[in-house]
C-alpha cells in the first residue's frame, strides 16, 4: 500500500492595515470556519467582510515555509 501525499501546509492570516498580522490559522480549519459561517450566519459573514473591507484589512495564504519569514516591504 502507497503513503498517502502530506497535506500542504499553508496558513491563511489576516493583517490589519499597518501589516501586523491579527489571526493566523491553518488553511484546512480557516476553510472549514468560512464554509461553517457561511452556511450558518451568512449576514452576519458578509457584515464582517465589509467591515474588514472597509477597515482596510488584508487577506493572505503563505505556504510553512514562507510563514515562517516575515514579509518586508
Amino acid at each position: 500500500m502507497t503513503d498517502a501525499a502530506p497535506a500542504p501546509r499553508r496558513t491563511v492570516t489576516l493583517h490589519v492595515s499597518s501589516g501586523k498580522p491579527v489571526v493566523r490559522l491553518p488553511l484546512v480549519p480557516a476553510a472549514a470556519c468560512a464554509a461553517a459561517a457561511l452556511a450558518l450566519f451568512p449576514r452576519v459573514t458578509a457584515l464582517a467582510a465589509v467591515a474588514a473591507l472597509l477597515r482596510r484589512m488584508t487577506l493572505s495564504v503563505q505556504d510553512a515555509t514562507t510563514a515562517a519569514t516575515p514579509a518586508v516591504d
